[in-house]
């Protein structure tokens, strides 16, 4: 009778071991899928913004899936792939049509900057007490190189052959993105928490010190330094011109030539997050509930939408529409044009993390590990659980 109880146990022991634990390996032809969201990903842009999207501004649930660890970091698509940094220590990986569970990568720590891709290597530091920035490649998960990186950034870049990195304590660093050497390190001598923006051969570098820090792409030798308002938590948007946004409510723009300050404006609230561009329109979210919309020659305010609740995470541009998510947890489609409600959602936990998209779809997370696809429904709602 021990035997017919202690076999099935094990049985199920082991499916839940290797079966429910499967790590994720990238396949050959998916690499040929592009990555369509041009955000910290592993691109040169940052602009939160997807011009050409067709999505239709309804927030029809397509699929739904819930996970046991909160995002570390920010949401990322590769190659039709959901990519989710989870505070479990994994990064899990979920197929953008139908939420399908790929697989997972375990990471020896809290994956706080996300993942970047560059071909089949993946490249993510962990949170304080690991302190490192791994390279794994995709392929095979073997890891082909870790190189100490204390509290870093919640978000890199690459450039060519290399990635650069920020560090909690005030070192910007440029690492070959093949086995990991130090090209160059520069030191702000000040704390940051955002990570570089990209433009023309120039790093643009948010400071907690409320300094701008403008070092040269190539060897981080400072070319300028700009006094902000106040102190800078969120990256820039670095285009015709570098806007940033402080912790005291300003929003600011910069000439990237020389640092000159071309307008800036308060808005009723503290910014935690990025502004976003999207043709000659600047929207931001403040933690005193209003999503602005300036036109970002000038700085004018075009519209304003009050959601009542705080805006921590920064808002996307898709197509005709804005969408921002609350701390509450509502998420919100506006009119990019004038800001008129399209429509809105209730989500279970706080959106603190950017939505992502593909152009078709939009994908939130929230603080309680829930992951939902918004589009077009044509299908029923697929709910999964991992």
């Amino acid at each position: 009778m021990a035997e017919r109880i202690i076999v099935p146990t094990l049985l199920l022991v082991l499916l839940l071991a290797f079966g429910c634990s499967s790590n994720y390996r990238l396949k050959h032809e998916a690499m040929e899928q592009p990555s369509a969201w041009p955000f910290y990903h592993g691109d040169r842009a940052a602009s939160g913004t997807l011009e050409n999207g067709s999505f239709n501004g309804k927030l029809n649930i397509l699929w739904e899936t819930s996970t046991t660890g909160k995002p570390a970091g920010p949401v990322t698509i590769y190659y039709n792939i959901l990519v989710y940094p989870d505070t479990k220590k994994k990064i899990r990986y979920y197929d953008i049509f139908t939420g399908e569970y790929l697989g997972k990568l375990k990471c020896k720590g809290i994956p706080q900057t996300g993942l970047v891709i560059k071909d089949s290597l993946a490249y993510y530091s962990l949170a304080p007490r690991k302190d490192y920035l791994r390279c794994i490649n995709l392929l095979n998960n073997h890891l082909l190189w870790k190189r100490h990186v204390k509290d870093a950034a919640a978000g890199s870049i690459i450039l060519e052959n290399s990635l650069i990195i920020s560090s909690g304590e005030g070192l910007i660093a440029a690492f070959d993105i093949v086995d990991g050497r130090l090209l160059w390190q520069a030191d702000t001598e000040g704390r940051i928490v955002a990570p570089v923006s990209y433009r023309d051969g120039k790093l643009f570098q948010p400071g907690v010190d409320g300094k701008l820090y403008v070092l040269s792409a190539t060897n981080g030798r400072e070319l300028y330094r700009i006094e902000a308002p106040g102190p800078l938590a969120s990256p820039v948007i670095a285009d015709k011109l570098v806007y940033a946004a402080d912790i005291t409510g300003h929003v600011s723009a910069y000439d990237p030539v020389d640092g000159r300050s071309v307008w800036q404006v308060k808005l009723s609230g503290p910014i935690w997050n990025s502004p976003v561009l999207a043709g000659e329109r600047l929207f931001i979210g403040h933690s005193g509930g209003g999503l602005v919309a300036l036109e970002a020659a000038s700085g004018r305010e075009l519209w304003r939408f009050e959601t009542g609740e705080v805006i921590k995470a920064s808002p996307i541009a898709v197509g005709e529409f804005v969408i921002a998510g609350t701390m509450t947890g509502k998420l919100f489609v506006l009119k990019a044009s004038d800001g008129s409600p399209v429509d809105e959602r209730q989500l279970t936990g706080a959106i603190a993390l950017a939505p992502v998209t593909d152009g078709r779809r939009v994908f939130a997370v929230t603080q309680k590990g829930k992951i939902i696809c918004f589009g077009e429904k044509n299908d029923k709602p697929i709910q999964t659980d991992q």
